[in-house]
Order: structure tokens, then C-alpha cells, then sequence
């Protein structure tokens, strides 16, 4: 097996596992007050990406996993009547996850400062959703459209939870994923992926 297929298995599952997250937990935080979604969503993402790392050991997994999820995102397009925008905006801001994750994965990895590094890394992709929202796609409804006091308040408490969150579980990583056990074929990641298309479908009907 080359390395390129031996490393393609973890990818579509984890990638296909963030879309689902996306399409489940991600719809159903949507309910609660705005901004709550972008506080919780992001460490589901490192959690999902980090342990990705762990288990190929390939730090380009994690990009490659979330154009994954952008894609199952993206495909919300096909439905009538949605706003490109609206569809668009969330699969920009995983791919932003995905780069910031992909540039801070392994520095994690040792466990030391962690929480300054996911602080950091919060902040980071905060900022360049903020930045690409006001000079790109400028949806609807975006941090972007937030005074500068309660943007500033509302990243800064962003990278707080952030931190804590993902900072705790990496001293205390309970839960870890591990696909040792699972002998992965190409049928369970893209059944996967097949489901989350089908959950991000219908929630965008609902």
C-alpha cells in the first residue's frame, strides 16, 4: 500500500466525522445566541483534527480533512432557494480552521504552553474569519458586522473558552480517538461523508 492510500482512509473518515459535527451539533448550536456556534465548533474541530494527526501522523491530513468538510458544506449550494452566501461563509471558516489547526498541530503535540498556543490559535482564526467576512464575501450576518468593542470582547472570549477547552483536553486527552481498532475500508468513511451530505441537505429544507 503507498503511503498516499495508506493515509487517504483517515482523512475521508475524519474529514466526513467534521462534516457531520458541522451538520448536527453545528446546525443545533445555531439555536442558541449568536456566536455561540463559533465558540463551540472550533474545538469539536481541533479535537477531530488533532487526533487525525495522531493517528497518520501527517500534519497535510489536516488540511486535506477540511476541504473534506467544506466540500460536504458546499454541497448546501445545490439547494433552491439558499443564499450562496449563507452556505459559502461556514465553509470558509473551516478552511480557515483546517489552516490554523494545520499551522499549530504539531506544536501542540508536546503539550507544553498549551494553553497559550489555543488561545492563540483561537484568536488567529477569529481575526482571519473577521478579515476575509469584511474584504471578501461581506455576508448577511458576520463578526464583521460588530462594533469594534464587542468584536473585540467577543474574540477575546472566544480564545478563552477556546483555550480552556482544548488546553484541558490535551493535558487530559479522555476520549481520544483511535482508529487502530477499526479496520477502515473505503466503505465506512464514505458512507460517512454520504450521510453528513444527506443531514446537511436536510437541515438547510428544515
Amino acid at each position: 500500500m503507498s503511503e498516499n492510500k495508506k493515509y487517504l482512509k483517515p482523512v475521508l473518515f475524519y474529514g466526513g466525522l467534521w462534516g457531520l459535527a458541522e451538520a448536527t451539533l453545528g446546525y443545533l448550536l445555531h439555536f442558541l445566541p449568536t456566536g455561540v456556534a463559533g465558540i463551540i465548533m472550533f474545538p469539536v474541530a481541533f479535537y477531530l483534527m488533532f487526533n487525525l494527526y495522531k493517528s497518520s501522523g501527517m500534519q497535510s491530513g489536516v488540511l486535506m480533512a477540511g476541504c473534506i468538510a467544506a466540500g460536504i458544506k458546499l454541497t448546501g449550494l445545490a439547494i433552491p432557494l439558499q443564499s450562496p452566501i449563507s452556505v459559502i461563509n461556514p465553509a470558509v471558516s473551516i478552511l480557515l480552521e483546517s489552516l490554523v489547526i494545520f499551522a499549530f498541530v504539531t506544536s501542540t503535540a508536546n503539550r507544553e504552553r498549551v494553553y497559550v498556543k489555543t488561545f492563540a490559535m483561537t484568536i488567529i482564526h477569529m481575526g482571519l474569519l473577521v478579515l476575509v467576512q469584511t474584504l471578501i464575501f461581506r455576508p448577511a450576518e458576520g463578526l464583521y458586522l460588530l462594533p469594534v468593542l464587542p468584536l473585540g470582547g467577543y474574540i477575546l472570549l472566544s480564545g478563552i473558552v477556546g483555550s480552556l477547552m482544548m488546553g484541558t483536553w490535551l493535558r487530559h486527552p479522555v476520549g481520544a480517538l483511535s482508529l487502530d481498532s477499526l479496520r477502515l475500508s473505503y466503505l465506512q468513511p464514505g458512507l460517512l461523508i454520504l450521510v453528513a451530505i444527506l443531514l446537511e441537505a436536510g437541515t438547510r429544507l428544515i
